[in-house]
């Protein structure tokens, strides 16, 4: 996944086709001419459905016009246009579709089609009338596409406490893991699994631990509202732990984010570069780097996840 080009919210413009025109053919007899065309087909459905094997809205960013295509015209003989084929747009499952106004229309968790614009009803041809009808403009309409990541577990924490090793470690993503802070600049997430038991974790950017516009992690903290549990994680080697937890809360609270309806697990990493027996012991304690813990935090997780 390349994630320097991750894009979570998107306005896009839609128009559904226009009906086809009635003909205004005729036809001659031997009493003279009579009204022979045939009626318009119908203008392009747009819909909406979700795709799982999509997982931002960076499609989006060279194409936010989207226009059905209009319905066949009538033709003599009575010959009907032929109806326009649906336009269908396609966004990741987790996609929130909101009005203009930021209100909150549908919400996109399966494949299944959800109608944004109604297409044109064709116009009527002359057939058995003195005059045809003209055809109906399709339906159109502004939207906002608003992703949120479907992960079951949020991964929390100050810039360099070895969040991107610990996703590394549980995970067969590779995120970019240095000594430097501020390594990590967009979500990341993936997929755990352990004796056929399988749950999604999603790691953010620093929150707290710097100035705002260094602390790139608040721009996503939406993305931590359908998780189940929360991470906190903790550097072993800065106290204080309750200084920092209480930090998280804060942020997590000021953004609306309502921590208290999940499950919160408090883990302090990287224990092998300090005495163990110094560290709080209602804490659960790892070493990411080196592999020590791993297995009773995944076992943690599961157990909040029944």
């Amino acid at each position: 996944m390349k994630t320097a080009k991750f894009v979570d919210e998107v306005e896009i413009f839609l128009r559904a086709g226009r009906g086809g025109e009635g003909s205004s053919a005729k036809k001659r007899t031997k009493r003279g001419f009579v009204n022979w065309g045939g009626d318009g087909g119908k203008g392009a459905d747009v819909y909406i459905k979700g795709n799982p094997h999509l997982f931002d809205l960076s499609k989006f960013l060279n194409k936010k016009v989207f226009l059905g295509a209009c319905g066949e015209n009538g033709s003599s003989n009575r010959r009907k246009g032929r109806d326009a084929p649906s336009l269908v747009i396609e966004v990741p499952l987790g996609t929130l579709v909101k009005d203009g106004q930021g209100k909150v229309l549908w919400e996109i968790r399966d494949c299944g089609k959800i109608l944004l614009a109604k297409g044109g009803r064709g116009g009527k041809g002359n057939f058995k009338r003195k005059e045809i009808i003209p055809p109906q403009p399709g339906e159109s309409r502004k939207v906002i596409l608003d992703f949120r990541i479907c992960a079951d577990v949020a991964l929390l924490g100050e810039s360099n406490c070895g969040k991107s090793t610990l996703i590394s470690k549980l995970t067969n993503l590779k995120p970019r893991i240095s000594d430097f802070p501020f390594t990590t600049q967009l979500p990341v997430w993936g997929v755990v699994e352990r004796d056929y038991r399988v749950f999604t974790i999603l790691e953010l950017p620093a929150i707290i631990g710097g100035k705002e516009e260094k602390l790139l992690g608040l721009r996503f903290l939406k993305h931590t509202q359908r998780a189940k549990v929360l991470i906190f994680l903790l550097d072993a080697e800065k106290p204080p732990y309750e200084e920092k937890i209480s930090s998280i809360k804060g942020v997590l609270n000021k953004h609306g984010i309502d921590y208290s309806s999940k499950k919160t697990l408090i883990v302090i990493n990287k224990i092998d570069k300090i005495n163990d027996k110094n560290l709080p012991q209602n804490y659960l304690k790892i070493s990411a780097k080196e592999n020590m813990g791993i297995k009773e935090l995944v076992d943690k997780i599961f157990s909040f996840l029944r």
